[in-house]
């Protein structure tokens, strides 16, 4: 079994991380703490697990018995995570913050934890992954088998559609618009990530990020001129996809009740012959695939474990 511990699970990416661990075939949840210093139960903390947990949240005990530690909270958390496997060399870390660039995103210790694009490296060569930000998340998802195969070659129009449980939390500009600075450091991860595809990326990133009324849904529409044609394009995501086992391509507008509750990404493709305009449609459970599943996910490579590992999860089906 997998020894886990968590810091800072008194927030929605951290809760979702506990549900999904504690049904988690391989994992035994140890010890979890939060910002505050109460030691209380944490189905006082974690909605929805009555009766799955008798763990206290907070309570005193021995941080480095766990095989890999989640960073779920605030930055000080994290500091100490990683002051915490700094003294001890086999405890793994995985941050959740979407931090990449905070104090380690250049440290050759840390790896870019998207495992459609890192599988190897996290397989082979990891100790401590950050999890990507949701926009990079969805923005990467869909342009990959594109960067892979160099072909993004033209300025790109990312438009990210988030939920109100995420858009709530970053509309902190001016008439509850998201904040300029916050857009950069998102559109920088973005380019960051394309660069290590295609080493040759050099191409002009937009991105906008508006509200969704649907509460965990995180959608991209990425748009780029390609001259292939829809066909190969379309044989080209295929390829790439064909032996990852959360991604998928469909031939329909996807809806809400396709990915929630579940860690899939679906992907649906539209390329005007005329212009050349090629359009990626990428929608996922923002808590799930673009959050805590996805951290999961990173973990089971790890640890050799099968990529689905405790992520066969449940979709709403309406």
């Amino acid at each position: 079994m997998i020894k886990v511990g968590i810091t800072g699970c008194d927030n929605l990416r951290g809760a979702e991380l506990v549900r999904i661990l504690l049904n988690h075939p391989d994992v035994e949840l140890v010890w979890v703490n939060t910002s505050s210093n109460a030691t209380v139960p944490l189905v006082q903390i974690v909605p929805g697990i009555v009766g799955e947990s008798s763990l206290m949240v907070n309570d005193p005990g021995a941080p480095a018995e766990v095989d890999v530690i989640f960073t779920c909270g605030n930055r000080d958390q994290t500091q100490r995570a990683i002051a915490l496997i700094d003294n001890a060399n086999d405890i793994r870390l995985i941050d959740l913050n979407g931090s990449w660039n905070l104090d380690h995103g250049a440290d050759k210790l840390w790896k870019y934890g998207l495992s459609e694009m890192q599988r190897r490296v996290l397989v082979h060569d990891a100790r401590c992954v950050t999890v990507p930000g949701k926009c990079a998340t969805i923005s990467l998802l869909a342009l990959m088998p594109m960067a892979r195969n160099l072909l993004l070659n033209s300025a790109i129009e990312l438009h990210v559609a988030m939920g109100t449980i995420d858009y709530d939390a970053i509309a902190k500009g001016p008439g509850g618009a998201v904040a300029d600075e916050w857009l950069q450091a998102q559109r920088q991860e973005i380019e960051m990530a394309l660069g290590q595809c295609q080493s040759s990326f050099n191409q002009p990133v937009t991105l906008t990020v508006t509200p969704l009324a649907e509460r965990r849904t995180l959608a991209v529409a990425a748009r780029f001129k390609c001259g292939v044609d829809g066909e190969m394009i379309r044989q080209l995501y295929e390829q790439y996809y064909e032996d990852h086992n959360f991604v998928f391509l469909v031939d329909r507008p996807i809806v809400t009740a396709d990915i929630e509750n579940t860690n899939k990404c679906l992907l649906r493709l539209e390329k005007d012959e005329r212009d050349g305009l090629l359009t990626v449609h990428a929608v996922v459970d923002a808590m799930l695939k673009g959050c805590a599943g996805n951290a999961v996910h990173a973990m089971n490579l790890m640890f050799g474990l099968h990529e689905k590992a405790g992520l066969a999860l449940k979709g709403t089906g309406c």
